[in-house]
């Protein structure tokens, strides 16, 4: 494979806490979709959020045994993304959390610093545009009603997604063979259609971390995502605050690389990635947890990345400060891991940064194959095949009151390939991450504990 792949480089950020839930959500149509989220910040809230229909009242929200009406978010966004009501909490240990719409339970969660297992998946809307479609009726086209069902039955403590949930922008082709109409455009409709609907009986499963994707920026499906998974405050930001979730022997780095690819956005963009890095650089403790701990950077862009056709070069400086956040971190004597979608695929790297020296190497995995339409790479074989890869490491830095770009030197590291739909499920005591098919097949695992390894990461 390593002589008909090329390397390009893109971006990176974000990731959290939880525990299982002690009863099966309900995929009832006629009911409110409910869920628990982190919030942005240091040690963010935990937040639950319901989404009523009509003139429905709020739910009630039972935590740790008491139980409040829940409040309704006073919002005018909601006439085109639906009622919202909402319920901050601080974490501590644990939080055991119910919310019942009348005498339907909604959700019931322990929320915990210690789950036992963490869903990761990205990637996963259905792609309708004008260049080119998916079948969105067709479950094996559109798999991700399928795999989130998968992914509920496993019971996971926590859930990852890595951005990219609205991918209708357009009406379906008309050459489509089964072009059936439907809601497309960033608003309430649309967001269910991508989502809510095919994620009902997933999404009140465990807590989620919801990175911001490039299909979220501000542009396209950014206001609907700001609605629903956002802190509050404007609209739409071109670059959320970072969130720093620390869980039991690791800590997770949430940060935005929504908008890397659009050049009127790398001024804002650039220098928050900048700032983050010198916070941690200044203060990794606070920033990073206790000098031997695990670092996940979890974000929507790769800081590295193979194509499925050539790479355009111009596009290698957009994610360098990623690879500077991740720098940092690794300089910081932290084992640092990086989780990312954006690529249509699974890969995974283990990269020794030229900025870093030759030595142990800081490790990438990409989940972007959640159900939208993939990248397909030549070689698919299961476990992954490794290549080589060396590539320019190109940066924009900042001097005389402009953005240049810089070369960081030719970073070498190994890299493995596989273009199917599926998600991971890691194991935070022992950080083994095991990939499965939508339908829930053992693929491959994926060791993450140690930053050296004698053959193939992913086995």
């Amino acid at each position: 494979m390593g002589s008909r792949i090329k390397l390009f480089a893109a971006i990176v950020a974000v990731l959290a806490s939880a525990s299982c839930a002690s009863l099966a959500p309900s995929k009832d149509a006629t009911l409110p979709v409910a869920w628990t989220q982190f919030g942005l910040g240091d040690q963010p809230d935990l937040i639950a959020r319901v989404l009523i229909e009509g003139g429905a009242n709020c739910p009630a929200i039972t935590v740790d045994g008491v139980t409040t009406p829940m409040r309704e978010r006073v919002d005018p966004r909601s006439a085109a993304f639906g009622r919202i009501c909402e319920e901050r909490r601080p974490l501590g240990t644990a939080l055991r959390i119910r919310i019942a719409h009348g005498d339907r339970v909604l959700l019931e969660q322990e929320v915990t610093r210690n789950p036992a297992s963490i869903a990761v998946l990205g990637d996963t809307g259905c792609r309708v545009a004008t260049d080119k479609s998916q079948d969105c009726s067709d479950p094996r086209a559109w798999p991700f009603a399928r795999l989130a069902d998968t992914v509920s039955a496993r019971r996971p403590g926590l859930i990852v997604h890595l951005g990219d949930y609205y991918y209708r922008e357009a009406p379906c082709r008309a050459d489509m063979v089964n072009c059936v109409p439907g809601p497309y455009g960033d608003r309430g409709e649309t967001w269910h259609a991508d989502f809510f609907r095919p994620a009902r009986g997933l999404i009140a499963t465990a807590p989620w971390i919801f990175v911001r994707g490039n299909h979220e920026g501000c542009e396209r499906g950014g206001y609907g995502w700001s609605y629903y998974f956002a802190d509050g405050g404007p609209a739409c930001e071109t670059v959320h605050r970072p969130a720093v979730v620390r869980l039991a022997g690791l800590t997770f780095l949430n940060f935005d690389s929504a908008q890397t690819d659009i050049g009127y956005d790398r001024d804002a963009e650039n220098k928050a990635w900048l700032a983050l890095a010198d916070r941690i650089a200044a203060s990794p403790e606070t920033m990073l947890g206790a000098p031997g701990s695990t670092v996940f950077l979890v974000t929507h862009e790769p800081a590295y990345g193979i194509c499925e056709r050539n790479c355009a070069e111009h596009l290698a400086p957009d994610g360098g400060g990623i690879r500077t956040v991740a720098d940092r971190v690794r300089e910081a004597g932290r084992r640092t891991i990086v989780l990312t979608g954006h690529i249509h695929a699974f890969q995974a790297y283990d990269v020794v940064p030229a900025t870093l020296g030759r030595g142990r190497a800081l490790t990438q995995i990409v989940l972007g194959n959640g159900g939208t339409l993939l990248d397909k790479f030549p070689d698919n074989m299961v476990p992954p095949a490794t290549a080589d890869f060396r590539f320019d490491d190109k940066r924009f830095e900042w001097a005389n009151n402009g953005w240049r770009v810089v070369t960081k030197g030719r970073p070498v590291g190994k890299a493995q390939v596989w273009s199917e739909f599926g998600f991971g499920v890691l194991t935070p005591g022992t950080l083994e991450l095991v990939v499965y098919d939508p339908d829930g097949a053992r693929q491959f695992g994926c060791g993450l504990a140690s930053e050296t390894v004698t053959g193939p990461r992913c086995r």
